[in-house]
């Protein structure tokens, strides 16, 4: 069986209530709408869908409390937003330019819920109410939802104007002809997100596999 080593990163479930406001921990949420994209969502699989994992390298400067995560989408079918409910939660230890291949299997992230909203010229994809404490240290982090792949196919990620650390990493799940394996489908280029949350103190701490017990 595979041992996650995500489940070393020590992460904690505040059972204080949010206080009002949230601060910015990391924003990458200037999107460009003409840029490269990334496949990111559980789509189902060839020849009429696809499922890939998009994640993005975060440097966690304090201790976090993570309370949402926003992403941003292309908006070719704004209906698509309509079939967001949930998707995966990605949290993994950063250890080289790319993820563990064995270690870190995006299909072993908790599922939690997400939602989906149509805002003008593009799809905003959410995970709120997280309450997520990570520690200190370089990070993988990223939400991909589950959604239909719709009449032209999955909605593209949209990638940020900003590019920091190490570039968003891909997962193909379909890979063909050999296993998924994690991938830079766009060198150079960052997806787009934003964490909101805020800077605090853990008080009550748990393994990354315990917090997944809380989802599944």
């Amino acid at each position: 069986m595979k041992t996650n080593l995500t489940k070393l990163v020590v992460v904690s479930i505040l059972a204080l209530a949010s206080a009002a406001g949230a601060t910015t921990l990391w924003d990458q949420s200037d999107f460009d709408p003409f840029g490269a994209g990334f496949f990111n969502s559980e789509s189902g699989g060839p020849p009429f869908g696809m499922t890939n994992h998009a994640i993005n390298h975060i440097t966690v400067d304090n201790v976090w409390r993570v309370d949402s995560i926003t992403t941003f989408y292309s908006a070719l079918d704004p209906a698509w937003a309509d079939g967001i409910i949930e998707g995966y939660l990605h949290v993994f230890a950063k250890t080289g330019p790319l993820p563990d291949d064995d270690l870190n299997d995006p299909a072993l992230s908790p599922v939690v819920p997400m939602s989906g909203v149509f805002n003008n010229d593009h799809i905003v994809v959410s995970a709120t109410d997280l309450n997520l404490t990570i520690e200190p240290g370089e990070y993988w982090i990223g939400i991909t939802p589950v959604a239909p792949s719709g009449p032209f196919g999955p909605e593209i990620h949209l990638s940020s104007m900003t590019l920091i650390g190490d570039a968003t990493a891909s997962y193909d799940v379909y890979a063909f002809p050999g296993p998924p394996a994690w991938f830079n489908f766009n060198p150079d280029v960052d997806a787009s997100i934003l964490l909101e949350g805020e800077i605090t103190t853990a008080t009550t701490e748990s393994t990354w596999g315990a917090v997944k017990s809380l989802f599944r």
